[in-house]
């Protein structure tokens, strides 16, 4: 056994999953290096044990057809190979019907890649489901690792989220994470395994990529040390994290009829704000709220049950209500669910312009008559546009111009910063009246905590 596979191995070990005839094991096999190299490293260990290797690969139908066919057929001849060389390899090629990814892109105001995965997951408990898998291995690598904590970092995430992706969630299991992708190009280049190469892998549109193929040489090139660093920190988040869900959990609350929750004011402003964020996080989630709730949002609830924990307020974000009464906090379901509106407004003259989370002022520029400054009073942002111009929802085809003057979808945007379902079409676009309907020049995410996109 040569050393990559001997990590391979040691990942099942360190997780505590047991090798034995009674293991039912899947892979999830793009045709990628990564895939492929955890493929075949995953046959060749699983033979010593007698364990059969269920392996899946979806088709999107999302590049050329030519590609995209060449991917799934490629997995399906490899893995028809190491059948007929007396491998245990049960191979099943998942198609998404072409157009499909677009349309639930659309209809879920999701952006491409976001789509794909939704799609892709639900093939993959299908997967599990039918074949009773125990875990269903996933060829995220070390590297993969890294950019993905560069890359919530430069969107804001939490402690959380800056702790990287786990190596074992659930049934998902990631055997690859303590290697890098020069390790596992090394492994095919010595076993002479071919692998497929994602075209898209190479356009910059995507945060992932501009991370991969930008900011990590640049890092490499002039920090050096930067990736053991990043490492040790994701560790001592990690640390730190469980010490304050350790406060989370011994936290009392109550939980009535018709899923309310009930909490003491005076206790909860006991705890460090850190706690009480994800206090507010863990409750609202339990009341069935599933969407990211903004951090100003919980901001707002906190100050509002210190300033008013004698006084009654109410508060609510899509699928909850927060009430305060005599000292006592109820979250609970909202009786009235949001629900989604359009909105679309012709900006003619200065002024202030009300929107439904805040205020949009517009001012005049001195010594310019045609153009206007454009700001909103939560953000240090500002827009300088001609008038008259539109301020309007987003809509599903709208596009949004990059540095190197290519375009990017819009819902692809939201998707990158992981803004919730419910929260997109809250958020202003800004459109010059002699622009097309499909390009704009600022997404106004400031007005629900998020960043803003300004094209210059």
């Amino acid at each position: 056994m040569c050393n990559f596979e001997k990590k391979v191995l040691e990942s099942f070990k360190q997780n505590n999953i047991s090798l034995n005839t009674n293991l039912r094991i899947g892979v999830a096999v793009s045709g990628g290096a990564d895939s492929v190299s955890l493929l075949i490293s995953l046959v060749n260990i699983l033979s010593v044990y007698n364990i059969p290797l269920y392996v899946i690969t979806v088709n999107h139908n999302i590049r050329s057809e030519e590609e995209t066919s060449g991917d799934a057929l490629y997995v399906k001849n490899l893995c028809q190979n190491l059948k007929n060389k007396g491998f245990d390899v049960i191979c099943t090629v998942s198609e998404i019907e072409r157009g499909k990814v677009s349309d639930v892109a659309k209809n879920r105001k999701a952006g491409i890649e976001d789509s794909a995965r939704y799609l892709r997951y639900q093939l993959f408990e299908q997967f599990i489901s039918e074949n009773k898998l125990d875990f269903l291995c996933l060829a995220h690598n070390k590297d993969d690792q890294l950019e993905t904590v560069l890359m919530r970092f430069l969107q804001g995430s939490s402690i959380e989220a800056l702790t990287g992706i786990k190596v074992l969630r659930e049934k998902y299991f990631r055997p690859l994470l303590n290697l890098s992708r020069k390790e596992i190009e090394n492994y095919l280049i010595e076993n002479k395994i071919n692998w497929r190469t994602d075209s898209t892998n190479l356009e910059t549109q995507y945060l992932r990529n501009k991370i991969r193929l930008n900011l990590v040489p640049l890092l490499n090139h002039d920090f050096p040390g930067w990736k053991n660093a990043v490492i040790k920190e994701m560790f001592r988040l990690e640390n730190d994290a469980d010490f304050i869900n350790i406060a989370v959990e011994s936290f009392n609350y109550e939980c009535c009829s018709q899923g309310k929750i009930v909490f003491s004011a005076e206790e909860f402003l006991n705890n460090h704000k850190s706690v009480q964020i994800r206090i507010l996080k863990k409750l609202a989630n339990l009341c069935g709220e599933d969407k990211r709730i903004p951090y100003p949002f919980l901001e707002d609830i906190i100050e509002s049950i210190s300033k008013n924990k004698e006084k009654e307020f109410i508060k609510e974000f899509d699928k909850i209500e927060v009430l305060i009464k005599k000292n006592t906090v109820f979250i609970k379901k909202a009786e009235k669910h949001h629900t989604e509106s359009n909105f679309f407004d012709i900006i003619e003259e200065t002024g202030s312009y009300d929107f439904p989370f805040g205020k949009l002022y517009v001012s005049e520029i001195e010594n310019e008559d045609s153009m206007v400054n454009v700001f909103i009073e939560t953000s240090d942002s500002l827009l300088k546009i001609g008038l008259p111009f539109i301020v309007r929802s987003a809509r599903s085809g709208d596009e949004i111009a990059m540095s190197d003057k290519s375009s990017k979808h819009i819902f692809d945007v939201y998707s990158d910063w992981h803004i919730p379902e419910a929260d997109r079409w809250k958020i202003p676009v800004v459109q010059e009246m002699n622009g097309t309907q499909q390009t704009v020049r600022c997404i106004m995410g400031s007005f629900l905590g998020y960043k803003d996109w300004i094209v210059k």
